[in-house]
């Protein structure tokens, strides 16, 4: 049977390419997510001339330099090519289909830098995997950026180990750069990698070059950048500006809420090492077949993501599967430690393994542990942000588990089909929703979204939103929607965003009266508003809600709940 497979095995393999590109092509339609829409509003508003910092006090407005290039190849040659040959695709799924096609060529690289790595064994399950592995959703947004430019940094590492050329530490200068202009807070990775490379050059493993190439890789880009920030804007203005960037988002001050990341880190740890700590015990008093731990722990990682799935089943998420990789991230160290030979278990350090194999692992490793630290210290969220950064190590114990004498092809087996299952069923929609495939949605035929199926309620506002813009809004105005990441808004409309951030919780804070304060040439002609909103109550009560109701005061038009307001 081991025969027949390994003879069967490349065509295999390219039938499994085949059913995860038809069936990814296939679901990507399904679903709006709150943060895709504002996201590429917020890239959509630099592609219309916003100038950066001043016109948008959005922290992350530098990725739209980053999908600057798509935007103006849709805006420019394909949106009116669509139209003429009457293709259903909007803006949205536009570029998911970029993202998608992104994606699957730095998976193929990842599949080659491994072959190339001597980890042939796992290579393709772990390049599937990370092809099929969602970052919150499925398209471009700063999680996905820095994550497309993590595996390539990671991917240049690997390839830097095979023939030691500088290039490859040039090569990842311009990756981090990528993830820096997406997420910024990742400058903290640009100054590890550089360090990395100056501990490499250092201990005779790299040449002083590949520290130079790097350094003066970072410093060209980063003039290029400011460069392009004094023409467009110009550094007085970002100055002057630049202390309102961000939202009032956090209740807490940074430091309690990276206390709190870490408690829940070291609750995961508990949960990760609780059966191996048993499977220790046993060991010591009776002793434990390689086997039975093999069976005792893909069991355990089974009935985990059982049980974490069915504890909410109309709750499902992509966090749950995070969840996951982070009992796999935590196991690393103990599958990775050097162990003797002994009659029972023999788990640990495969020893034929060169010791360069082991470096990349453990490189893999302490790069995903900053990455999660750098995410952490930034996020207003849960353990499921920074822990998607844990996906590089799951990576890596993929590799690991597929070694024919570690031999884990069930917990091979469950990731991947783990995998197949939020890559194609699972898909984000709403205000921070999921909802799987099979649900009943009706496809837009018109504006950004169209070629998207959305559930009917989002359906309706939507056509709402577009009726209302198009009848009486046009490129000329300037458009605030008081609830951005409610309905496509900005997407669907050539209207100036006339907001701080498409992000605005006018429910919640006063911002937006500073920044019409400071910018009175960028308050909005026109609010939005939507009176369904489960936060327009207190939209109603609070001082920026009670300061825009009395600016806009001239009901243009309404549609259901959706009003059209004026000054």
């Amino acid at each position: 049977m081991g025969e027949l497979f390994e003879e069967k095995k490349g065509l295999l393999q390219f039938l499994a390419v085949v059913i995860i590109a038809v069936w990814s092509v296939a679901t990507i339609r399904y679903g709006f997510y709150v943060d895709e829409n504002g996201l590429l509003s917020i890239y959509k508003g630099i592609y219309q001339g916003q100038h950066m910092f001043t016109d948008s006090w959005e922290a992350l407005q530098t990725g739209g330099i980053l999908a600057y290039p798509l935007l103006a190849l849709y805006y420019q040659v394909l949106q009116p090519l669509f139209a003429e040959l009457a293709i259903n695709i909007g803006l949205v799924l536009y570029m998911r289909y970029c993202y998608l096609f992104i994606r699957f060529i730095v998976a193929i690289y990842l599949f080659c830098t491994l072959r190339s790595a001597d980890f042939e064994d796992g290579a393709f399950s772990a390049a599937a995997f990370y092809f099929m592995f969602v970052v919150d959703w499925k398209n471009f947004s700063y999680k996905s950026y820095c994550d497309v430019a993590m595996v390539l940094i990671l991917c240049f590492i690997i390839r830097f180990y095979n023939n030691r050329k500088p290039v490859y530490a040039v090569l990842s200068a311009v990756a981090v750069c990528i993830s820096v202009l997406a997420y910024p807070t990742m400058i903290i990775m640009a100054v590890f990698l550089g360090v990395y490379w100056l501990v490499l050059a250092i201990q005779d493993e790299a040449p002083r070059s590949t520290v130079a190439g790097y350094v003066i890789t970072c410093i060209l880009i980063g003039a290029a950048v400011v460069i392009y920030l004094q023409f467009t804007t110009g550094w007085g203005n970002i100055i002057a500006q630049i202390p309102n960037l961000g939202d009032q988002d956090y209740d807490n001050p940074m430091y309690i809420r990276l206390g709190y990341m870490l408690a829940t880190y070291v609750v995961f740890a508990g949960i990760a090492y609780f059966p191996i700590i048993l499977i220790r015990i046993w060991d010591k008093l009776r002793g434990v077949a390689e086997e039975t731990e093999r069976v005792l722990l893909t069991l355990y990682f089974f009935l985990f993501m059982g049980g974490i799935l069915v504890l909410r089943v109309d709750g499902i998420s992509n966090s749950r599967f995070i969840y996951g990789c982070l009992i796999v991230f935590f196991w690393f160290p103990y599958f990775m430690r050097s162990k003797e030979d002994r009659t029972y278990t023999r788990i640990g350090l495969y020893r034929n393994t060169g010791l360069e194999q082991k470096k990349i692992l453990w490189t893999v490793f302490i790069f995903s542990v900053v990455a999660q630290l750098i995410w952490s210290i930034s996020t207003n969220q849960g353990i499921a942000v920074p822990g998607n950064m844990a996906l590089y190590v799951v990576l890596a114990m993929i590799l690991l588990f597929s070694k024919e004498e570690v031999d884990y092809r069930g917990m091979v087996a469950l990731l991947m089909l783990l995998a197949m299952f939020f890559n194609g069923i699972w898909v984000a929609d709403s205000n921070g929703g999921f909802t799987s495939v099979f649900e009943p949605m009706f496809y837009v035929e018109r504006g950004e979204l169209k070629g998207v199926a959305l559930p009917k309620d989002e359906f309706n506002t939507n056509e709402a939103v577009m009726n209302l813009l198009e009848e009486n809004v046009t490129a000329d105005d300037k458009l605030l929607v008081a609830f951005g990441a409610n309905c496509a808004g900005y997407l669907n409309s050539p209207a100036w965003q006339g907001t701080y951030s498409v992000y605005a919780r006018t429910q919640l804070n006063t911002k937006i009266m500073d920044y019409y304060q400071l910018n009175p040439d960028n308050m909005a002609d026109y609010m939005l508003l939507d009176k369904g909103h489960a936060k327009y109550e207190s939209f109603c009560t609070n001082e920026a809600g009670q300061y825009l109701l009395n600016l806009y005061t001239n009901e243009i038009a309404k549609e259901g709940n959706i009003v059209l307001l004026a000054r």
